[in-house]
């Protein structure tokens, strides 16, 4: 089972995200262009929508560097104090797969590619990874660290999945725009 990615950012920011639950949201709401980002800017409503529904779980913005994306298990956690924890972001797993990538993923959605990410896992770029994680809803807490050892990068995102019965409700204005995932040893 696969529980750490590594990515290098080329646009500054990170999505983890479930490339079913992406795909169905982006079909149900009739977005076909491939520039996915743009149009949530552009319709805000949509792109809360897309954390809301758990279709997509955002850390950004953050600096351009190499980053690890892990599931962390709570009881056999790291030994490193993270430096900052959010709790309750959504986040819905159909698939049994969780794609860590950069903010290009949606500035040019490759629904062929994402869709069948373990078939063209050797096509993907740097930019983009993944993790095995079971089917679900969940609560997501992330914690950033500095410093980890190897198998992750220096500058590292573990992701607690915390199974719920329902997506927890997010007052998305104030709660993810008031979020820095910015590390201290970022570039």
């Amino acid at each position: 089972m696969k529980r750490s990615a590594r990515i290098d950012l080329y646009s500054p920011g990170i999505v983890v995200f479930d490339p079913a639950v992406l795909d169905r949201f982006l079909i149900d709401h009739a977005v076909t262009e491939s520039d996915v980002f743009s149009r949530f800017l552009e319709d805000e409503t949509l792109g809360w929508d897309a954390v809301a529904q758990g279709a997509v779980c955002p850390i950004y913005q953050i600096p351009e560097d190499e980053y690890s994306v892990f599931i962390e298990d709570v009881e056999n956690g790291t030994d490193i104090a993270p430096e900052f924890s959010h709790a309750g972001l959504p986040l819905r797993i159909e698939s049994g797969i969780l794609v860590a990538a950069d903010l290009n993923a949606l500035l040019d959605w490759d629904r062929d590619f994402f869709t069948d990410y373990r078939r063209r896992y050797a096509d993907k770029l740097a930019n983009n990874d993944y993790l095995d994680a079971p089917n679900g809803l969940y609560s997501v807490t992330a914690n950033g660290y500095v410093g980890l050892q190897a198998p992750y990068a220096g500058l590292a995102y573990g992701i607690v999945l915390d199974q719920v019965p329902a997506l927890p409700g997010l007052a998305l204005e104030a709660s993810v725009d008031d979020r820095s995932y910015v590390l201290s040893g970022a570039a």
